[in-house]
């Protein structure tokens, strides 16, 4: 397959690809955000740093039509970034931008970079960008970067490099949370290095025209930390007040983030310049835009005193002073405690998840927003587990975690699509352990548990298993109808031993509203006969939408 021409209309479709992708994936960014200050705005400031780079792209350094080469647009978009640079992460992922655009514009090229130019690109990044942070650390978005250029070496085309890339970026991210003791402590993946993978994943995506599926990163990737089944997650608080300060960076209550843009200064005022603000804070990062700008950030106590630095240095401009014991507190005020929410359907599920240690949410079919965000307040903990069921919209779920957030609560919301997964994640459930530990322990049982649903077809459908007609039983898993019978006995016979096909040691039914003693009979007979060493328990809950649903563990 030939190769997409990387042109100007390439790159100005990957920053608006990743501005995007960063604005949805924003909130996730922020609730991993731990390293090197608690303040839950790291994904926030790199979505606003590439804005600008794509605002500046967009219509060119003449402000016009835009650039007219890659080369020209690359460096638009690496002095956006640079110009327009929020906090720690934001300034540090400008450079990759930088790299790119010096490799793209070196030899004369007109910026048509294939795969060995991309690796070089992103390896001039990552030197820029370590050569720029005064105390380079190993877990950061530092590590991430180096293993994008390192996994894409090699590669003779654009668009295999960059997916080779955003690979290698997906892979060393799950890693950074066992090379840092702030990151290790919270449980979670370097914020920044997400940010870096949004944007190669765009890069890729818009090269291929095909998505990128990645796991939810408020939830630890295991596959990348090295354990068994790609489908166990581990969620995560953004709540980090608890962990322990990284090597002197993380910020005291009286220290501000100061960040200005510098022009005029020479290589040895900026020398001069970086070992001032090293002797009065922390968190020194100055990048260049690749055109004799430059970006400069520091933590620190005394403001004023970063301001005089700069202006001994050069010409500043876009001075941005920001009091990060504010931020910290805005992000930390949650109430004590912790507290599982279950949202369930079908009076006899409820006492289950009662005697397991839940709070309910009872419905009938399926939950609104404000229906959930009142039992989320009804808890009074600060941290709330949800166990949805398959009754939550994501969309709902969404609203409703940002607006408990207002009130003093985190949701965190379990991968439990159904009940029967909700009830193999609460088994687990021990309020007396660290709540990371819980939320892992939680997840990994629901992600272990395999799903199915036999439903009755109310009208004609044409299914992946052929045509149903009213009063059919059909077997539902993954989302799709993979059982269409007559008869429910044997479609719940059917379903069983599709289920089982790879495997099970427990086979959990929660029988409907709409089950009869008869069918139920059948499927433990089914089990008996055709799986003898498979555990069975049967639990009357009650449900009004499926007649069954079946759990695997």
């Amino acid at each position: 397959m030939r190769d997409p021409e990387f042109d100007a209309a390439t790159v100005r479709r990957w920053a608006d690809a990743s501005v995007d992708a960063l604005t949805c994936k924003r909130g996730e960014i922020d609730a991993l955000n731990v390293f090197p200050v608690p303040d839950s705005d790291t994904g926030t400031n790199i979505m606003h740093t590439f804005a600008a780079a794509a605002g500046r792209v967009a219509g060119g350094s003449g402000g016009d039509v835009g650039a007219p080469t890659a080369a020209a647009a690359l460096q638009d978009l690496a002095a956006g970034a640079v110009d327009g640079a929020r906090g720690n992460s934001g300034v540090i992922l400008s450079q990759v931008l930088v790299g790119l655009a010096q490799e793209a514009a070196a030899d004369g090229r007109t910026g048509a970079l294939d795969g060995r130019g991309l690796s070089a690109g992103l390896a001039h990044g990552a030197l820029l960008a370590r050569n720029a942070v005064s105390m380079p650390m190993e877990g950061t978005v530092l590590t991430v970067i180096d293993a994008a250029a390192q996994g894409c070496a090699g590669e003779g085309t654009l668009t295999a490099a960059a997916h080779a890339a955003a690979e290698a970026a997906y892979e060393a991210l799950g890693r950074t949370t066992r090379q840092l003791d702030v990151l290790e402590a919270a449980g979670v993946v370097d914020a920044g290095g997400l940010g870096l993978l949004v944007v190669l994943d765009c890069l890729a995506e818009t090269l291929s025209g095909r998505r990128v599926q990645r796991p939810t990163f408020v939830r630890s990737v295991d596959a990348a930390l090295g354990r068994s089944g790609a489908a166990i997650t581990r969620l995560v608080l953004s709540d980090a007040a608890a962990a322990p300060a990284a090597q002197g960076c993380a910020a005291g209550a009286d220290e501000y983030e100061v960040m200005y843009l510098l022009d005029d200064a020479d290589d040895a005022a900026v020398s001069t310049l970086r070992r001032s603000l090293e002797a009065a804070g922390n968190s020194v990062v100055i990048v260049g835009d690749g055109t004799g700008g430059r970006s400069v950030h520091v933590h620190l106590q005394d403001a004023g005193r970063a301001v005089d630095c700069g202006l001994e240095a050069g010409r500043i401009r876009k001075v941005r002073i920001t009091h990060l014991g504010v931020q910290q507190r805005r992000h930390t005020g949650l109430r004590p405690g912790r507290a599982v929410l279950a949202v369930v359907d079908g009076a006899g599920a409820v006492p289950l998840f009662e005697a397991a240690g839940a709070r309910v949410l009872p419905v009938d079919g399926s939950a609104s927003g404000s229906a959930l965000l009142a039992a989320v307040g009804d808890t009074d903990a600060g941290e709330v587990l949800v166990l949805p069921n398959g009754l939550v919209r994501s969309e709902d779920l969404v609203v409703v975690s940002a607006a408990a957030r207002r009130q003093g609560q985190q949701v965190l919301p379990l991968p439990c699509s159904s009940a029967v997964q909700g009830l193999a994640s609460i088994a687990v459930h021990d309020p007396h352990r660290p709540s990371s530990d819980d939320t892992y322990a939680m997840a990994e049982a629901a992600a272990a548990t395999r799903c199915a649903h036999l439903r009755i077809a109310d009208t004609r459908a044409l299914t992946w298993s052929g045509t149903c007609e009213p009063g059919d039983a059909l077997g539902v898993i993954g989302g799709e109808v993979m059982v269409v019978e007559p008869r429910a006995s044997t479609a719940v016979a059917t379903l069983l031993d599709l289920m089982l096909g790879t495997g099970g040691e427990l086979v959990t039914l929660l029988v409907g509203a709409a089950a009869d003693d008869e069918l139920v009979s059948a499927a433990r007979a089914h089990v008996e006969q055709r799986h003898p060493a498979v555990e069975l328990s049967v639990f009357p809950g009650l449900q009004s939408g499926d007649v069954l649903q079946i759990g695997v563990e």
